[in-house]
């Protein structure tokens, strides 16, 4: 604990030294209530203003646990604070605004001061309030450390029989056994290498086991691809039905084992599916946290949990739901369109009247695109085993429907006399689900009409049997925006979060996690790891990383005396807990792996084979600088903080290292830069 608040303190007074820079804003305050002997104060404020600032993208908004200093002047550096004797206090946010608000609106937090603040009676208080930090993640860890004890594995990480791992001689043989069968069956192995594949084997075999909690150790060297390693290893969680918590110590961390992780769980369902499927079940999968931190592309934004509860909001409204979509394609192709022309021309005298064909073609583009947008989303992100295996196939089969059905009414060779025989034909539809229809295989000797006849009946059958499906689905009764995010929590079998924000799954009622993967773990402070293994319900966790890399830095010197940023995964490396290694490195010339490879590895660690083939063409360029690594000793730089938030950065080595790629550029041959 008292390590913990050291660092707390230095945080602090990092952020003090570049107050100059930070956020401020001109404040109203007045008194609001008393809290647990605290008086909680109420500030309205018009705006945040921020010198430019180069690398600052965003502005700044206001967030729960944000410690801010409140003065009467605006401080440029923190000596003007305490000159003069001028009164100033630090607060913090308890309550920030949950909508976005623009630059210009004002708006109300709710604040706690280190200080009560005099009030003349009846009046209220003009200060500034500058930004420091933001304090959520220590909060975290200080409610984490508080609780130690309470949950079993915990005590199992904090007792010797972490030291002594054994395996369970009850489901060993058996387990590791059926993991090789499945994996083989599934396609999990394909493209990991013996070290990959033994370290998942090794680590998802201990999963399978409730007589005995495990921790597992998973150690990636640069360029082994532990990434690759880790996504195989979350499929196989999946596979094997385990309900998992994925966490790193960043959001750009997490973004990349989800992006990583995302492909290839597509890869794999594409191999379930069918190659020519368009889109696929990610239900099972769920990544949450701050949207503008996380920054995520299209493809996260199909597992990012705000953006799925938008989508299935509008695919289950009311007015504009998936039953309204269903209800008008099957109007559309049940009714015939020649009196549909009729009604058309009656009710519209005054405008140029449509032909049939225009307006058979207007009526399915405003019709079939919703409903396909609608049906890819109900399959992209409802939980898989809502999703009967039947309905996959009808579902293929009715996009693929009305793929083919534009394409032959939006035909130039599509003729009026052909398009009113598919109006009108009144065969009777097909009452048995029917087999996937292939528009080549059944175009051969058949006219347009007929194939058009043919689409419309499966198309119906289709809708009809897709509607029954989904219209008994076990779903919440009220699909709101609150509902649907409770359901996806409960509903979903890998949860990808930071590890600060997997304190928030502690709130929520869901069926318990059993298996925590964190990656990126000797980054992380050992008791920043209490955070997710805290969790009610995990027995088993993986911890993946590289204990010769950077740790996590530490602002005080007396907490990194007391060792505060040392990981638990290294902890463990020091204990000699059993460590899988993956031992071969695909990133670097052999020239290059061979320092790190001797200094830190204790040679451990092969080269791929790619780099002996023959074809395999690597050079240096010339200069003596320019071998398979060099050691430049900058002595002149320093760091400086240019925007609170943000990391420190050294404009001396950054003008360094852009002089070398520069002289890297015009040392290339031509051809190779325009290959690069």
């Amino acid at each position: 604990m008292v390590p913990l608040l050291e660092e707390t303190r230095a945080a602090l007074c990092a952020s003090m030294d570049g107050i100059s820079e930070a956020p401020i804003a001109a404040v109203t305050l007045r008194a609001e209530s008393k809290h647990n002997g605290s008086i909680l104060y109420e500030i309205t404020v018009n705006s945040w203003k921020k010198k430019l600032i180069s690398g600052s993208k965003e502005a700044y908004k206001p967030m729960p646990e944000d410690i801010f200093v409140l003065s009467d002047i605006i401080p440029e550096t923190f000596s003007d604070l305490q000159r003069y004797g001028r009164p100033w206090t630090f607060a913090a946010v308890t309550k920030a605004p949950d909508n976005e608000q623009s630059e210009d609106s004002s708006f109300y937090l709710k604040v706690k001061a280190g200080r009560d603040i005099e009030f003349k009676e009846g009046m209220q208080k003009s200060l500034f309030a500058v930004f420091l930090t933001n304090l959520t993640t220590n909060y975290r860890i200080w409610f984490a450390l508080h609780g130690m004890g309470k949950l079993k594995i915990m005590e199992y990480i904090l007792g010797d029989n972490v030291m002594a791992e054994k395996c369970c001689n009850i489901c060993t043989s058996v387990v590791q056994d059926g993991i090789l069968a499945e994996r083989s069956e599934k396609g999990i192995s394909s493209g990991l290498n013996e070290s990959q594949t033994g370290a998942v084997v090794h680590s998802m075999s201990a999963m399978q086991c409730n007589h005995k909690f495990s921790v597992k150790l998973i150690s990636g060297p640069p360029g082994t691809a532990k990434t690759l390693t880790v996504s195989a290893l979350l499929w196989s969680s999946l596979v094997m039905k385990h309900r998992t918590g994925a966490c790193a110590p960043t959001n750009i961390a997490v973004k990349e084992l989800a992006s990583r992780a995302l492909k290839m769980f597509k890869r794999f369902r594409k191999t379930e599916y069918g190659v020519n499927r368009t889109c696929y079940s990610l239900g099972d999968v769920l990544l949450f946290g701050n949207k503008d931190h996380l920054e995520l592309d299209n493809d996260l934004g199909e597992i990012f949990l705000d953006y799925r509860v938008d989508r299935l909001v509008e695919s289950f409204g009311r007015l504009r739901g998936w039953q309204h979509h269903f209800t008008l394609m099957i109007y559309f192709l049940e009714n015939e369109l020649s009196q549909v022309h009729e009604s058309y021309r009656d009710n519209e005298p005054s405008k140029a009247v449509l032909s049939l064909l225009e307006l058979t073609r207007k009526w399915f583009k405003a019709v079939a695109q919703p409903l396909g947008e609608c049906v890819r989303a109900l399959f992209t992100h409802l939980p898989k085993h809502l999703i009967l295996p039947q309905n996959i196939k009808l579902i293929a089969s009715l996009l693929y429907l009305l793929e083919s059905l534009e394409i032959l009414l939006c035909n130039d060779d599509v003729v009026h006399k052909e398009l009113e025989e598919f109006c009108l034909h009144s065969e009777e539809v097909f009452i048995a689900a029917p087999p996937i229809f292939k528009l080549e295989s059944e175009s051969v000797n058949c006219s347009k009409s007929v194939i058009l006849s043919k689409i419309r009946k499966h198309c119906l059958c289709a809708l009809r049997s897709l509607h029954d499906s989904l219209i008994n689905l076990d779903l919440p009764p009220s699909m709101n925006k609150d509902s649907i995010r409770e359901f996806w929590f409960q509903s979903a079998s890998l949860i990808f979060c930071t590890t600060s924000s997997s304190y928030k799954l502690h709130s929520i009622v869901m069926e318990p996690l059993n298996l925590l993967v964190i990656d990126e773990a000797a980054q992380l402070k050992e008791c920043e790891s209490a955070i997710p293994l805290q969790l009610p319900g995990i027995r088993h966790a993986i911890l993946i990383g590289d204990e010769c890399q950077l740790p996590a830095m530490v602002d005080s010197k007396v907490s990194g005396k007391a060792v505060f940023g040392r990981s638990l995964f290294e902890r463990l490396i020091l204990l000699k807990h059993p460590n899988n290694i993956l031992s071969m490195q695909y990133r670097m010339h052999p020239e290059i792996s061979i320092f790190p490879n001797t200094n830190f590895y204790c040679n451990q660690i092969l080269d791929a084979p790619s780099f002996h083939d023959k074809s395999y063409n690597r050079h240096y360029l010339p200069g003596p600088m320019y071998g398979p690594y060099s050691f430049i000793n900058i002595p002149d730089g320093r760091e400086v903080l240019e925007d609170v938030g943000h990391s420190p950065k050294n404009l001396v080595e950054l003008a360094v290292v852009m002089k070398i790629l520069r002289n890297l550029f015009k040392a290339l041959p031509v051809e190779e830069v325009f290959q690069s």
